[in-house]
């Protein structure tokens, strides 16, 4: 990222508590980084997040896809989690020190995250993967 672009970034990310009032979210983490996943030959795109227990997600990474391709999603974990993408309704479980899989078309932004195993719902969020409009 330029210098001039993060400048503004942060300038951004320091004006939108001050102007977010009443609905502003009590302990919303800062933008991570804005990545861009490029299509590989078979036109598929892939994506990577890996959790590591000891490490804690302060700055949640996004990327962007382009839109209707076929992303294949690999979350890695240094300790048995479940992987959840609720906006698809799918959980998977990762073994400590493995990872897992899955695809799915890119249509709308999704959150990746990670929580107990046997978990559904809340967990931590460890990236999105946005589609380009």
């Amino acid at each position: 990222m330029r210098r001039s672009t993060g400048l503004l970034l942060a300038g951004l990310l320091m004006a939108v508590p001050a102007t977010a009032g009443c609905g502003a979210v009590a302990g919303a983490r800062p933008v991570g980084p804005t990545l861009v996943a490029a299509t590989d030959a078979n036109g598929l795109t892939p994506v990577r997040f890996d959790f590591r227990s000891t490490d804690p997600v302060e700055a949640v990474p996004t990327v962007i896809v382009a839109r209707g391709t076929t992303v294949v999603l690999t979350v890695g974990s240094d300790v048995a989690r479940r992987v959840l993408v609720p906006e698809q309704g799918r959980a998977l479980d990762v073994t400590a020190g493995g990872t897992v899989t899955l695809r799915f078309l890119a249509l709308g932004t999704l959150s990746v995250r990670v929580a107990e195993p046997g978990a559904n719902r809340g967990g931590t969020v460890i990236g999105h993967v946005r589609p380009r409009h």
